[in-house]
């Protein structure tokens, strides 16, 4: 028999609720703040610097912006003293696969045995895949890219020729529902082969491809003369597979085709001349090398950051010396030779899995020649324009949306700090890292714990997992409440941290403890949207010990 919550953890869990939606849906349907940002440089990107200048933000919009003085401070608003901080639109990552829950089962790799033979005739299908029904955003994530400024993402489904569509997402919160700017954005296609199934070379997945799209206006086309006339027609058969296509191969709906290398943008140029796609180009670390090809397509580029030679790359053949150069040298200056060449492109952190070599990367870019300014465009208006957004983001000018930035130094600049974003116009503080490395481990938390964790509204008893790999450590915390993760967790010394990821009354929510540790336990304050608890652990002593 179920065992049913004390009253006191029943009212905890919906006071926690309440407290955590009021912070990740602020709306529709409710009036956000108002804010003047006084005293700010101001890059807009669509125009000039503005040396000491305000920006008022109202219900989420950029109202009015322009120099100190010339813009009336409205009374309602709160003031935000920003001398000696930099204002600029939020970065737009336009290709990234943030968030995404593992692949759905029916994907390749996952049929059953008694369907393993029928799997193998066919390549995995996907182009029905949303993104958006596979999200589940993380407030550690989304408190990474806020530290970098980066407001807006794309999210791709990553597997399979056909990957599936992406979702437009701004960083507000942690509810999928009140982050989408626009979904679907773009049907998201690899030109990759299938292991042990049809097609298993490059050259069967082309052919693969443009039997799709022929089979896609077929269909459209039987269906609409059906639809039409009806009466002496067969009715054409539903297929789910060629209905996700036609919006992109019939109603020219964009298209990203992921590019792995030069050869790779040369069949993806082909494809979309033959079928007049409205393609995007993802990855093309190797553009420089097919400039004369891409200048004449003028075809959009979202560039990867992610700077490893590709295995087909004469620098990887040469061996791992020759590919780290390559790597270091000559992949991080693709940006500056597409620029040279007039050729409009975004830039992407699709590739990277450490969010750290994000900016790390851009700088590379930027010294290997790659002017500040135009790195600055390829992750605001340009993406913005790519992704039909501009009338919204992208730049700072009124009427669009508030996502706006304050960084201590200019944004790209190594010791440059985040001090405030806005996404939406909801302002999130960034908290600050410490400085120093943290200390080397000297305990070994990994094993099983007793906790108790007490607040204003009563105590709870469990019991929690954890694993250790020198300073990180993860696990589980089991209690009458369920199962919830514990993630990101950092010993230093005796500071102990980690985060608590935790679903409530099906809403997910994230908790942050902070304390110390000692060989057999410890203890700390676990903070909340409602307040803080008190978290008590003993080590439970292994069998034999």
């Amino acid at each position: 028999m179920r065992k049913e919550l004390q009253p006191w953890l029943r009212l905890f869990l919906f006071s926690l609720l309440t407290l955590s939606l009021s912070w990740t849906s602020a709306f529709p349907g409710e009036t956000l703040p108002t804010y003047a940002l006084v005293n700010c440089r101001i890059v807009p990107v669509t125009g000039p610097p503005i040396e000491k200048g305000v920006i008022i933000i109202r219900d989420g919009l950029i109202e009015s912006i322009g120099k100190i003085g010339m813009i009336k401070i409205p009374e309602d608003a709160d003031l935000i003293e920003a001398e000696g901080l930099t204002a600029y639109p939020g970065l737009i990552l336009a290709h990234t696969t943030i968030f995404l829950e593992a692949p759905r089962a029916e994907r390749a790799g996952a049929q059953p045995e008694a369907e393993e033979s029928q799997a193998a005739e066919k390549p995995a299908l996907g182009p029905e895949i949303e993104a958006f029904k596979l999200l589940k955003p993380k407030k550690t994530t989304i408190d990474a890219f806020h530290r970098l400024g980066v407001t807006t993402v794309v999210v791709a489904p990553e597997s399979g020729i056909f990957a599936g569509q992406s979702v437009l997402l701004n960083l507000n919160g942690d509810q999928a529902s009140t982050m989408v700017v626009k979904n679907p954005v773009a049907l998201h296609i690899h030109l990759v082969t299938q292991r042990g199934a049809y097609p298993s070379s490059l050259m069967g997945t082309m052919a693969f491809l443009r039997q799709s799209f022929l089979d896609a206006a077929h269909y459209a086309a039987h269906r609409s003369r059906f639809n039409k006339l009806q009466k002496g027609l067969k009715r054409p058969a539903y297929d789910p597979f060629l209905e996700a296509l036609i919006p992109y191969v019939v109603d020219k709906k964009p298209v990203v085709i992921h590019c792995a290398n030069q050869e790779d943008i040369r069949r993806a140029l082909r494809l979309r001349e033959e079928f007049k796609l409205n393609a995007l180009l993802s990855g093309a670390t190797e553009a420089w090398r097919v400039s004369d090809a891409l200048k004449k397509a003028r075809v959009p580029l979202l560039v990867s950051l992610h700077f490893e030679p590709p295995l087909s790359s004469e620098y990887t053949q040469k061996g791992e010396e020759e590919k780290k150069k390559a790597e270091k040298e000559i992949y991080p200056a693709n940006a500056n030779h597409l620029y040279q060449a007039g050729i409009p492109f975004a830039l992407t952190s699709f590739g990277l899995t450490d969010t750290n070599a994000i900016l790390k990367n851009v700088r590379a870019a930027i010294q290997s020649g790659l002017p500040a300014e135009e790195a600055l465009r390829a992750m605001t208006i340009v993406p913005a324009r790519f992704l039909g957004v501009e009338p919204i983001l992208g730049s700072l000018e009124p009427g669009k949306v508030a996502n706006v930035i304050l960084t201590r130094g200019e944004i790209f600049a190594e010791k440059t700090e985040t001090e405030k974003v806005f996404v939406d116009g909801i302002l999130f503080p960034i908290e600050k890292k410490a400085a120093a490395a943290a200390a080397p481990a000297t305990l070994n938390l990994a094993g099983t714990w007793n906790v108790t964790v007490r607040s204003a509204m009563g105590e709870m008893a469990g019991t929690v997992e954890l694993e250790q790999e020198g300073n990180e450590v993860r696990g589980f915390m089991a209690s009458e409440m369920g199962r919830w993760e514990i993630e990101a967790g950092s010993l230093s010394g005796n500071e102990f941290t980690f985060t608590i990821s935790a679903t409530i009354m099906g809403q997910a929510m994230e908790m942050a403890f902070t304390g110390r540790a000692e060989k057999d336990s410890f203890q700390g304050t676990i903070s909340t949207p409602m307040g803080n608890a008190e978290l008590r652990a003993t080590r439970i002593p292994r069998q034999g010990n």
